[in-house]
């Protein structure tokens, strides 16, 4: 039997993706394209590479997934370690990507707070990229059930009478070599029962990689759920330095207008205090000059 290499699958390298497409994506999905807002081609270049980089996610997924069903069907040991070196790789790269692809949608949510065009992109890449981790999720599950299902029979071949408990205990228990040896001893076909084991202890340890993939797939899934909270507290957040600042303004321009009032009010009472002034220097002259000019007529 015979694999192709997981790498000539078609898959691109998420490095050298091509941000060529960058209108030809706006206008698919909808986006309006304004010419002179460079900003707003800036960030659909940065969607662009985003979704490049979920093509390339969805793809290692559907890798996973034909490598874990090549695995199941694999009877010749040689090529199942192989298959299993390839398979441990592709796992890798998918663990790098999710990460990245994680912190660029991040990024690209905060680029697009108080903007609902870009708001409404990075929304859409979220969502993809939510879906693609549930698909990975169900792949990871029921290989899990099938990898522990078929690690069951085989330790059937070895102790058929064994009770659901022991078969269970043998499959995910850490003790499960000591019970192997046991039945070992027990078995009428050694040989048998040996290669039964190897089978099963290397199920045991696929098993162990599972859980911790699920795991890290569950918490990423609650991470990226949790980001439209996160983003709506910022958007909250901002409303409310506005708000804030408009309150500011607000007060400053009641106590302009009152400082204006104060003002105008001091520049009456001067006005007021001049005249005053004025009419009784005038009274003064008057009653001074009045009495001289009558005492000169007379």
């Amino acid at each position: 039997m015979s694999y192709d290499n997981p790498y000539e699958t078609g898959v691109d390298s998420y490095e050298m993706r091509n941000t060529s497409n960058v209108f030809d994506d706006s206008r698919a999905t909808g986006a309006p394209y304004n010419g002179g807002d460079t900003d707003f081609v800036e960030f659909m270049g940065k969607i662009n590479e985003i979704n490049s980089g979920l093509d390339t996610y969805e793809q290692l997924i559907n890798n996973i997934d034909t490598y874990h069903k090549r695995l199941l069907a694999e009877v010749n040991e040689d090529q199942e370690m192989q298959l299993r070196h390839m398979l441990d790789d592709i796992v890798a790269q998918a663990g790098t990507l999710q990460y990245q692809l994680k912190n660029e949608i991040k990024s690209a949510q905060q680029e697009g707070l108080k903007d609902g065009s870009k708001q409404a992109q990075a929304e859409n890449c979220r969502q993809r990229f939510l879906k693609a981790i549930q698909d990975y999720r169900i792949i990871e599950s029921n290989y899990k059930e099938e990898n522990k299902e078929q690690a069951m029979r085989q330790y059937m071949v070895v102790q058929p009478d064994a009770t659901p408990d022991e078969v269970e205990n043998a499959v995910s228990d850490v003790g499960g070599q000591q019970i192997f040896s046991q039945a070992l001893l027990n078995a009428n076909r050694r040989g048998e029962a040996k290669t039964a084991l190897a089978e099963v202890q290397a199920r045991h340890q696929e098993l162990l990689k599972l859980e911790k993939t699920m795991a890290e797939l569950t918490q990423l899934f609650n991470d990226m759920e949790e980001m439209v909270v996160e983003q709506q507290e910022q958007v909250d957040n901002i409303d409310k330095n506005v708000e804030d600042a408009q309150e500011d303004v607000e007060q400053g321009v009641g106590h302009t207008n009152k400082a204006v009032n104060s003002a105008r009010r001091a520049r009456k009472n001067k006005w007021r205090c001049i005249i005053i002034c004025i009419v009784i220097v005038i009274v003064i002259l008057v009653a001074a000059i009045v009495p001289s000019v009558v005492a000169t007529q007379v």
